[in-house]
């Protein structure tokens, strides 16, 4: 039916058929991620349809298989590299948090520069969440990097897939390439302040149900630049508040018709629903993206854990405007004094 309907728009509105391929790609692409994971249990089950959804939300076309492949190289090597690392390190917790933030401040120090983009945001990825992972939750220090490297395999396989049933390239506008700071040593110094007592909380307090939040303050630290940082903050909140509620309402209509079938249905309309906005790019487009990260998030969390916790989407939006606010808060007051002194010197 899709392809029927792409097929009859095409002929009258190529931009059209542009935007209703990406719509389709990226509802099936998700959906499919999704319950496959399901399918083999490989919880957290959220991974491979969010990596899925960054993917086909970025790509303008179907990745080369060079391309593929060099990504699931690169989130082996971060994932493994950051698993063995705490390994080797955790009964001397001192000099692990110190090389941990050694890694985060060059991780900045890059990202300020504009150089590998692409596989220094997987490391930082990585590196936030995967000792987190490993010292809190015995029962995932082994898997959870495996678990990294296999949703990212599956979220290329069903990009691919996607691509070659709905090819048309993606009308969304690209973002617009970032720019070298003029003092990356000084991002870098005040991003490792920030991100590094963040995971000591969380490995001191336990909020593993909360590692999204963890890894989107890191993202929104990455960016280093007042003014969007703020912005994408209130963006990431609003979008987690939304996602949330979308989560749950999903979340208990599941509970009235449970079967697998209902649960590919909901989750295709998920996909459809915010895909209608993530197509339009820029700045509503990256919030869409952001509110389907959350809804997704969220819901797999609630069929994980059952009924009990699905309500816990508002003790997540609490947490992530702390976060946020902190981040923010600290890029405001520390930046200026760390360019000001890197100006000095």
């Amino acid at each position: 039916m899709g392809a029927a309907l792409t097929s009859s728009r095409a002929a009258t509105d190529p931009a059209e058929a542009a935007r209703l391929h990406f719509v389709l790609r990226f509802s099936f692409g998700t959906t499919a991620a999704f319950i496959a994971c399901e399918l083999m249990g490989w919880q957290p089950s959220v991974l491979a349809p969010l990596l899925t959804g960054v993917l086909l939300a970025n790509l303008p076309v179907s990745p080369p298989p060079k391309v593929g492949l060099a990504l699931v190289i690169v989130m082996a090597l971060s994932a493994w590299f950051s698993f063995f690392l705490t390994t080797f390190l955790n009964q001397t917790p001192h000099l692990l948090f110190g090389i941990i933030g050694l890694i985060l401040f060059l991780i900045f120090a890059g990202l300020a520069q504009a150089k590998g983009q692409l596989p220094l945001t997987f490391l930082l990825i990585c590196i936030t969440v995967v000792p987190v992972i490993t010292l809190t939750l015995s029962e995932y220090a082994g898997i959870f990097p495996g678990l990294l490297v296999r949703s990212m395999g599956l979220a290329i396989i069903f990009t691919w897939i996607a691509f070659a049933i709905w090819p048309l390239p993606s009308p969304k506008s690209p973002d617009p390439a970032a720019s070298p700071s003029t003092s990356p040593g000084a991002n870098a110094l005040v991003g490792t302040a920030i991100v590094l007592p963040l995971m000591l909380l969380y490995l001191l307090y336990g909020w593993t149900d909360a590692i999204p939040v963890l890894l989107t303050t890191a993202l929104i630290v990455a960016k280093m630049e007042e003014e969007r940082s703020a912005a994408s903050a209130w963006a990431m909140l609003l979008g987690n508040f939304l996602g949330g509620f979308v989560a749950v309402a999903a979340f208990y209509l599941l509970q009235v018709a449970p079967s697998l079938a209902t649960l590919m249905l909901i989750t295709f309309i998920i996909g459809f629903g915010f895909a209608l906005q993530i197509v339009k790019g820029g700045a509503r487009g990256g919030r869409a993206l952001i509110a389907y990260n959350a809804s997704m998030v969220i819901f797999g969390l609630a069929l994980l854990k059952g009924p009990a916790n699905s309500g816990t989407w508002g003790a997540r939006v609490v947490q992530f405007a702390i976060a946020c606010t902190f981040a923010v808060g600290m890029i405001h007051l520390l930046l200026p004094l760390a360019k000001r002194g890197s100006g000095a010197r």
